[in-house]
């Protein structure tokens, strides 16, 4: 499954297998400077620093020091030129399997955080870069933190990412410190904030320069040490903001206690549909553990942590994470050959991708020449854009004149010859391969020679696109996702005739985008098309079979989808659904044909949400004056007639079922095509592009974990009933016969790819 490791590569891992393995340094040093004890954690063995059961060692032998030594104060600071700690070395929390043991980590963990909290000295946190998980932890014991304002400081409990909460002691120092209500929106939604939010809300005591950072540390550690502390207290007592600690004091009473960790389940609960537990036990541990004293509420804390290690949802979530890490590492290798895009990137067609794409671009400082056949299609596109502009600033994403600083670098044009300066063409128009094909040759006519194409095509083969260009080795797809702003999955096709150049050039563009990339090989739907279609199109019968529009989409929510297949068709548009399916069909057989609900759909003019008309009731249309509607959509029962419909109810479970497992069925068709390879791909592909369930680990992590034999027995049955649609892979039926599974060769590679 995974692809076979060129040969200057296995002959570096065969060399260094033959060399005896040396024991890394210590992951950190003790300085004394002035009086003041310095600890730079700096491991020599990772590119960030983490949280291990190493670095608990080291951090005890030095706390004794500490303990006994004739210091002033003390400073805890990175040195790592870009990161203070990443968070716990997650590698070795997978590894855990019994509460037992991560109840010892934990207890080992928390009585060194509490000798570091009780030093008899001030201690002060020195961050600069990303301070997460327990990197924040630990800032969180010393008695005082300065972050610097640099765009990659960023301050943050991730742990519900993955399935997991703070288990160093953030559910209590960062309640106790910024009050509840501040504390449960970071622990509950994972982000982190910059130094700027992270002093507004009191979770650092100042920002400073990164230049600045050693001296900015040592005169807080200098002046806490001459007053004992007193200025600093009075300084902090004035923040956060009046409101934020009247909502804090509300919250230690028993009525506003209700009421703040009410709010915070309900919020939960309608957000994940209680799938995964996380944030659940946080609200309860935070809740239990604000009416005890610390050391009790620790123990709380602690006994939450270890039960939630070894879920299954935790255990799929790190999943997650780890195939992530190895795609990202990955693509990054790809990208080192990458050669300079220089000035601006045109994007041709100004719609909804392209207008998402050009903003992207723009938002990380590109330029970005945005083409269109006409102002008012420009005009259209700038305005999204403005608007997405907009949000990040009122999100403090963008500061004073951030928006018009942005807006700046899209120029827009109805000129062909405006593209001249362009190296590098992003084309989003539209699905016809005879448009492509002609926006493709007179953008090789305006632009330069070494000019790079690349399609934003979900269907089109690659090669046919390319098949009439001048340079075919410099033409790529690069298919991103709606909206654009909000995917990070951006999918790589290279056809049989790109350059490795051209694919190196693309990767490192999609990367400065900050998009997660997936490299994949041509054909009709490339990955992420291909396997979609069938869910929607089993859905689609669902429907005309006799499940309700509602009952079908509500199945595929509580399975995990973010939004269910129905209502993702009237977003997508049945109109470019059905033409996807017709364009697969051409391709791939009777296996894509549209089924009859996008016929009667289309000729009723129900095409989704952009014509007001689809599966469900949307603004504008006079059931939708008549009701406002909240963030439940309502159906539009005129469909049932329009499709001659009548019930035949299904089970939710077959309802999902179904869906996925034809989803499943169709990725193992494009494994044995040679279009994708590696299950870390796939998973990151669905996961990260389709909205499959984050927390069942990705569609081949699914298969491995229910069985190949399940899956395959299950397809048969379905095939019997239902027809042919259902025949099982090849590919499916020789893995359950061996007793294989996906990810049992990805998983062994990942042993050597996954450390942080």
């Amino acid at each position: 499954m995974t692809p076979e490791p060129a040969a200057e590569e296995r002959a570096a891992a065969e060399s260094a297998a033959a060399e005896p393995a040396r024991p890394p340094g210590p992951p950190g040093r003790l300085e004394r400077r002035d009086g003041l004890a310095w600890l730079v954690l700096d491991d020599p063995a990772k590119r960030v620093n983490t949280l291990s059961s190493r670095t608990l060692g080291w951090l005890e032998g030095i706390l004794a020091e500490l303990e006994g030594g004739p210091f002033r104060g003390a400073v805890i600071v990175s040195g790592k030129p870009d990161g203070f700690v990443a968070g716990a070395d997650v590698e070795e929390l997978a590894a855990l399997e019994s509460p037992g043991r991560v109840a010892e980590l934990l207890a080992r963990g928390h009585a060194l955080a509490g000798r570091l909290a009780a030093l008899p000295f001030p201690t002060v946190a020195a961050i600069h870069g990303p301070a997460l998980g327990g990197g924040l932890e630990v800032a969180l014991c010393c008695d005082a933190r300065v972050a610097t304002s640099d765009r990659r400081t960023k301050l943050g409990l991730p742990e519900v990412q993955l399935g997991l909460i703070p288990g160093l002691g953030g559910t209590q120092r960062l309640a106790r410190l910024v009050g509840v209500p501040a504390a449960l929106d970071l622990i509950l939604t994972g982000r982190a904030v910059s130094a700027l939010r992270a002093l507004a809300l009191g979770l650092v005591d100042e920002v400073c320069a990164p230049e600045a950072l050693g001296d900015a540390a040592r005169a807080l550690v200098e002046a806490a040490a001459a007053d004992g502390g007193r200025a600093l207290a009075a300084r902090r007592r004035r923040r956060p903001s009046l409101a934020a600690r009247a909502a804090g004091l509300l919250a230690r009473t028993p009525p506003g206690a209700r009421a703040v960790y009410g709010r915070a389940r309900r919020t939960v609960l309608a957000r994940t549909g209680g799938r995964y537990p996380a944030p659940l036990a946080a609200i309860e541990v935070v809740r239990e553990g604000m009416g005890r004293p610390l050391e009790r509420a620790l123990e709380v804390e602690a006994r939450a942590f270890a039960g939630l290690v070894v879920s299954d949802v935790a255990k799929s979530l790190i999943a997650v994470f780890f195939a992530k890490h190895a795609v990202d590492g990955r693509a990054d290798r790809i990208a080192a050959g990458a050669r300079e895009v220089r000035g601006p990137v045109g994007v041709l067609g100004a719609g909804l991708m392209g207008a998402g794409i050009a903003q992207a671009l723009a938002e990380r400082g590109r330029p970005v020449v945005l083409k269109d056949r006409d102002h008012a299609a420009l005009g259209r596109g700038l305005a999204a854009a403005a608007g997405r502009f907009g949000e990040l600033a009122g999100r403090g994403r963008l500061g004073p004149g951030g928006v018009a600083a942005a807006m700046a670098r899209i120029v827009p044009t109805t000129r062909a010859d405006a593209l001249s300066g362009a190296d590098f063409v992003v084309e989003a128009v539209f699905e016809e391969l005879a448009v492509k094909r002609a926006v493709l040759a007179e953008t090789e006519a305006a632009g330069p020679a070494d000019l790079i194409f690349a399609s934003n095509t979900s269907t089109l083969p690659i090669a046919e696109i390319a098949a009439e260009a001048r340079c075919p080795h410099h033409v790529v797809g690069m298919h991103f996702f709606s909206p654009v702003h909000r995917m990070p999955l951006v999918e790589v096709i290279r056809h049989p005739g790109t350059s490795p150049e051209t694919v190196a050039t693309t990767v490192a563009l999609a990367r400065e985008m900050g998009k997660t990339v997936i490299v994949v090989d041509d054909g009709p739907g490339f990955f992420t098309s291909r396997v979609l279609g069938p869910f929607l199109d089993e859905a689609a019968r669902l429907l005309a079979a006799g499940a309700r529009i509602e009952e079908i989409d509500g199945a595929l929510e509580r399975w995990g989808f973010p939004v269910g297949p129905l209502k993702l068709l009237d977003e997508v548009g049945l109109d470019v659904a059905a033409h996807a399916a017709g364009a697969m069909r051409e391709r791939l057989g009777e296996r894509y044909a549209p089924p009859e609900v996008f016929g009667r759909m289309l000729a009723d003019g129900r095409t989704g949400r952009k014509a007001g008309r689809g599966f469900y009731v949307y603004a504008g249309s006079e059931r939708g004056r008549r009701r406002k509607q909240g963030r439940r959509r309502v159906v539009d029962g005129s469909v049932y007639p329009l499709l001659d419909w009548r019930p035949a109810p299904v089970p939710e479970e077959e309802i999902a079922e179904r869906c996925w497992l034809r989803m499943l069925d169709e990725t193992a068709r494009a494994i044995a095509d040679g279009v994708i390879s590696d299950p870390r791909d796939v998973d990151v592909g669905v996961v990260f592009g389709l909205g499959f369930p984050p927390f069942r680990g990705g569609i081949l992590r699914e298969a491995d974990r229910r069985g190949l034999g399940w899956v395959v027995e299950r397809l048969e049955e379905h095939a019997a009933r239902h027809g042919e649609r259902f025949a099982p892979a090849s590919l499916l039926r020789e893995m359950a016969a061996e007793g294989r599974r996906f990810h049992a060769t990805a998983d062994a590679a990942a042993a050597g790819e996954a450390a942080p």
